[in-house]
């Protein structure tokens, strides 16, 4: 039965990108089967491939997650939870599938070729076969490059890793150096705002005291001033007797 997949739900649009990501990671497995197993690009789309699968993994597991809460939530009927359980269990055995596909892919070829390349016990086949003989220093070749293959795999997975990981450290580095850059600009600013406070603290108490003199002052002046007065109001009452007097 055709999917028809509806662009305004999140499940089936998720759906349709892991059918996506399994046909992506298909390719790369079969790109990957025409190389060498000890070349340089056999060893970049195993490491394609690594983390494509574990993406794939991680999704597929979202939506039996998502599609657990739809069903207990009762967003979808009955028949659609089935419908979109077969889906996701389709998404799971393709996901196992690739997993064995890019874990064991040489082993039926090499089992194959051990079985042809197997010398015969009985003379008779021997006889027969006359080229068993170059077969099996064949076999003896391969059997004696083929730890060194693996190494040198071994050796360039290794590395690819490591720059990964020293990729992944520099990040962190760079992340962890703008952070105290940004804690010291902080620090500093604050250093600043402290100053300039206690500097303001400073002139508010040197202008409350300022303040508490000038007003001192402007009471003496007041008494000063009002006992002034009262002295020229006497001179002039005595001056203003004395002229009624001579008068």
């Amino acid at each position: 039965m055709a999917l028809v997949f509806n662009d305004n739900d999140p499940w089936l649009i998720e759906y349709e990108s892991c059918e996506k990501l399994y046909r992506e990671i298909e390719g790369l497995l079969n790109v990957r089967e025409l190389e060498q197993k000890s070349s340089e690009k056999y060893v970049l789309y195993s490491s394609q491939v690594r983390l494509r699968l574990k993406q794939f993994t991680d999704e597929v597991q979202q939506l039996s997650h998502k599609l657990r809460g739809l069903a207990t939530s009762k967003a979808v009927t009955l028949d659609e939870e089935e419908r979109r359980q077969r889906m996701l269990e389709l998404l799971q055995s393709r996901n196992i599938l690739l997993n064995q596909r890019f874990q064991n892919r040489n082993n039926s070829h090499t089992l194959e070729r051990q079985e042809l390349m197997r010398p015969s016990t009985s003379k008779a086949k021997k006889t027969e076969m006359p080229t068993t003989g170059w077969l099996e220093s064949d076999d003896d070749d391969y059997d004696d490059k083929q730890p060194l293959l693996s190494e040198k795999v071994l050796k360039q997975q290794q590395q690819y890793l490591l720059k990964e990981q020293d990729d992944g450290l520099n990040e962190l580095a760079s992340i962890v150096s703008r952070q105290k850059n940004i804690a010291i600009t902080i620090s500093s600013e604050v250093d600043l705002q402290n100053e300039l406070v206690e500097d303001l603290l400073v002139k508010m108490d040197k202008t409350a005291a300022g303040i508490e003199s000038e007003t001192k002052e402007v009471v003496q002046i007041l008494k000063k001033d009002s006992t002034r007065g009262l002295w020229v109001i006497i001179i002039l009452l005595l001056i203003a007797n004395v002229v009624v007097a001579f008068s």
